[in-house]
């Protein structure tokens, strides 16, 4: 049995898939404690040829599930299910991990006796991308700048977490249904762990980059994934029965549409570029106040 269990969950990306899986077969110092799962959410699998291409000249095993059930929390729930390992490191299939992450994790989370341990993001942005453009690019990137060993409280994202599986998984689906077209099933997951009494801490040593695709860096995919985000920020609130933090986040989305749109749509107007980080935070609102799952809008298949 392996100590850890690495889980790729992926749908419809076989480049990015490829770059994936191979930075998690050239790690170091934790090669050989380790397994690779990817989970393809593509009914079509898709994604098989690729995994026992690569696992037939792997030196760690790497198996391929096949997930035919849309949405992320689906595919997780399946990973999780699919590994026996003491630990389990979630990398997203957009990301590739440095040689020395997976080690980096097991180190902090052995030195600290920690249950999650959560890991710096990084992203790579298309050639020739200006970082100092109006939209705020640290959306994309996960760096607390903090000492590895550090407490926390929850945080959100589970592409580069680790997990102990005996303190954090404690049924067949950790990972909430209702989160599966939409993200936040992992924000929830966390804030369920930290209330149980799961010790959190961060590594800054365990580093992944994330790539960013240009399409994700259009005022359309932006706004859509602001409001989107708002939604979830509610949702998890409702999700934990906390009425008056429920209540709280629609008032504060109303004031957040209110306070952000109207500038937002002034500057639009004048063809100034730092509309979009202000409609960001104005939809961003009203994804807080519109968060009922009727409402809903996926981003994931």
């Amino acid at each position: 049995m392996a100590e850890v269990c690495i889980v790729i969950p992926t749908f419809a990306r076989p480049d990015a898939l490829r770059r994936a899986v191979a930075s998690c077969l050239m790690q170091e110092g934790a090669e050989s404690r380790c397994e690779i799962v990817v989970v393809d959410n593509n009914p079509d699998a898709s994604a098989r040829a690729i995994v026992e291409e690569m696992a037939d000249r792997a030196a760690v095993p790497v198996r391929y599930v096949c997930e035919p059930r849309p949405g992320i929390s689906h595919a997780r729930n399946t990973g999780v299910a699919a590994s026996d390992s003491r630990y389990i490191a979630f990398l997203d299939d957009d990301e590739e991990a440095e040689p020395g992450w997976l080690a980096a994790l097991l180190a902090t989370a052995a030195a600290h006796d920690a249950d999650v341990v959560f890991g710096k993001v990084r992203a790579r942005f298309p050639p020739g991308y200006e970082s100092t453009k109006a939209y705020p690019t640290n959306q994309f990137v996960r760096d607390l700048g903090l000492p590895s060993g550090t407490r926390m409280s929850w945080l959100a994202g589970i592409g580069n977490t680790l997990l102990r599986r005996n303190t954090c998984i404690d049924g067949p689906q950790p990972f909430d249904l209702r989160f599966g077209l939409i993200g936040g099933e992992d924000a929830l997951l966390i804030r369920q762990l930290e209330g149980r009494g799961c010790k959190l801490v961060w590594c800054g040593d365990a580093i992944v980059w994330e790539a960013v695709p240009q399409n994700r860096l259009e005022p359309r995919f932006l706004l859509r994934r602001a409001f989107v985000r708002g939604q979830v920020t509610t949702f998890l609130c409702a999700a934990l029965r906390l009425r008056g933090e429920t209540a709280r986040m629609m008032v504060v989305g109303f004031v957040q549409a209110v306070l952000f749109g109207v500038p937002a749509l002034l500057l639009r107007a004048v063809n100034n570029d730092r509309w979009v980080a202000l409609m960001d935070k104005a939809l961003l609102g009203v994804g807080k106040l519109l968060w009922h799952p009727r409402l809903q809008r996926a981003l994931y298949r």
